[in-house]
C-alpha cells in the first residue's frame, strides 16, 4: 500500500482568511496553519525566483545544481520536484538536456502538454521517462480530462478544475486508490482558487483515501 499526500498548489492566499485560515491569520502563519490540515503543498516560489526563468539550454547544468542546492535543505520534507516543459510539440532535444542535468535519484514529475502523447514522437517521449524513472503528471483542467498513462514509480495528479462535486472526488479517489493498493504513492494538489475551496477538496479527497 502507497502513502498518499494530497494538499494544494500554493498556501500563501490573503483570500482564503476566514475561509481555511482563521480570522487575523498573518502571513507568516499561514504555513504553521497549512500544516495542522493538509499533508503537503506544492511551493512555486523556486519556480519564479531560483533559478531565474529562462527558455534557454544555455548553463542548464549550474542551473540545475543551484536549484538542487537551494532546495536539499528541506531534506525529507522534499517530495517531488516538478517540471513543467512547453505545451507544443515535443522537443526531445531539451528533453534530453534536462534528463542529463537531472540528479540521479531524484524523484522527477514532468508536466507535458497533449502533443506530448500524440505522433511519432510519443514512444521516444515515454522510454525517455521511463528510463529515468520520471513521472508523468496527470493533468485535469476545465478544458480536458486527465490523460490515462501510468509512467513512474508513482502517481503525481494537478487537479486544475474550478469547481469539483462530491461525486467527482469520488471518481478521483476510486482511481488513486487503486493506484495506491498498487503500492504507488500518490502526490495530488488541487489548484488554487479565491474561494478557497481548494483546501476543502484536498481533505474530502484524502477522506476518500484514508
Amino acid at each position: 500500500m502507497g502513502d498518499a499526500w494530497v494538499g494544494t498548489s500554493g498556501w500563501a492566499y490573503a483570500e482564503w482568511i476566514g475561509s481555511f485560515y482563521p480570522k487575523g491569520t498573518t502571513a507568516a502563519r499561514m504555513l504553521r496553519h497549512y500544516a495542522t490540515q493538509l499533508s503537503t503543498v506544492e511551493a512555486h516560489s523556486t519556480y519564479r525566483r531560483l533559478p531565474s526563468h529562462r527558455r534557454d539550454l544555455d548553463g542548464l547544468d549550474e542551473r540545475m545544481r543551484a536549484f538542487f542546492a537551494s532546495v536539499t535543505s528541506l531534506g525529507p520534507r522534499l517530495g517531488p520536484v516538478l517540471f513543467q516543459l512547453p505545451h507544443q510539440r515535443p522537443d526531445l532535444t531539451r528533453l534530453d538536456a534536462l534528463l542529463e542535468a537531472m540528479p540521479v535519484g531524484v524523484a522527477a514529475a514532468f508536466e507535458l502538454g497533449p502533443a506530448w502523447f500524440t505522433g511519432d514522437e510519443a514512444g521516444d517521449v515515454l522510454d525517455r521517462l521511463a528510463g529515468r524513472q520520471a513521472t508523468i503528471v496527470l493533468v485535469e483542467t476545465d478544458a480536458r480530462p486527465a490523460a490515462d498513462v501510468d509512467v513512474g514509480p508513482f502517481t503525481y495528479a494537478r487537479l486544475r478544475r474550478s469547481h469539483y462535486s462530491a461525486a467527482e472526488l469520488d471518481r478521483w479517489g476510486e482511481r488513486l486508490a487503486k493506484l495506491q493498493a498498487d503500492g504507488r504513492d500518490l502526490y495530488v494538489y488541487l489548484r488554487h482558487d479565491d474561494e478557497g475551496q481548494a483546501p476543502g477538496y484536498a481533505r474530502q479527497l484524502m477522506e476518500r483515501l484514508a
